[in-house]
């Protein structure tokens, strides 16, 4: 009888940690400190009492492989580090009174990571005296042969590729702006960007 009680429970603990397994984790807020989120956020630096650099890291992204940096995706990424990276600027001028902040310096980039490997079709005759040649794999791309020097088994080449971007700002603070100055009104920035960014998300 106790054998029989252990067995449905044992089951149940196995099904409850397979769904724990499979279970995705929820996406979380964009705007948080690169402290907290590990893998993607913000931080900042006081470069001097007026001027600051913000950095805002995105998540990995998932790229095409053939043409990686022709992805619309990380082109897209780089737009929205931009724009994460001013919203914190906005943010950190309105916590220290300043009506406006000016960018003087900004660097948006990305970094791609291509890994790829050759596939070769297997050979479709493994029987004695048939020219198979365990130890001579001559990998290539297009032209190589696995194994039969002269089948001429074609290889090809598979690649995965994700990419991270990355913007640096550096931005005075402005306390009194003026006509044509070029700075951005920090209430202003903060409402237009939070409309756009209010649901942004990483994994």
């Amino acid at each position: 009888m106790m054998i029989n009680r252990i067995l449905p429970l044992s089951a149940t603990v196995c099904l409850a940690l397979l769904a724990a397994c499979t279970t995705p984790a929820p996406p979380r807020p964009a705007m948080q400190p690169l402290s907290v989120a590990g893998n993607f956020g913000f931080s900042d630096r006081d470069v001097d009492g007026d001027t600051v650099e913000i950095t805002y890291r995105g998540a990995e992204v998932k790229l095409s492989g053939s043409n990686p940096r022709g992805d619309a995706r990380i082109s897209s990424e780089k737009d929205k580090v931009h724009d994460l990276a001013l919203l914190r600027a906005a943010r950190i001028a309105a916590e220290r009174g300043a009506p406006a902040f000016r960018v003087v310096a900004e660097k948006t980039d990305s970094d791609i990571d291509v890994k790829s490997y050759p596939h070769c079709m297997a050979a479709p005759f493994w029987g004695p005296g048939l020219g198979y040649y365990g130890h001579r794999h001559a990998y290539g791309y297009g032209y190589g042969g696995y194994g039969w020097p002269y089948a001429g088994y074609p290889c090809s080449e598979r690649r995965w590729a994700s990419g991270r971007a990355v913007s640096v700002l550096t931005v005075d603070l402005v306390a009194k702006p003026v006509a044509g100055d070029q700075s951005l009104g920090t209430a202003e920035t903060i409402a237009k960007l939070e409309k756009i960014y209010a649901n942004a998300t990483y994994p």
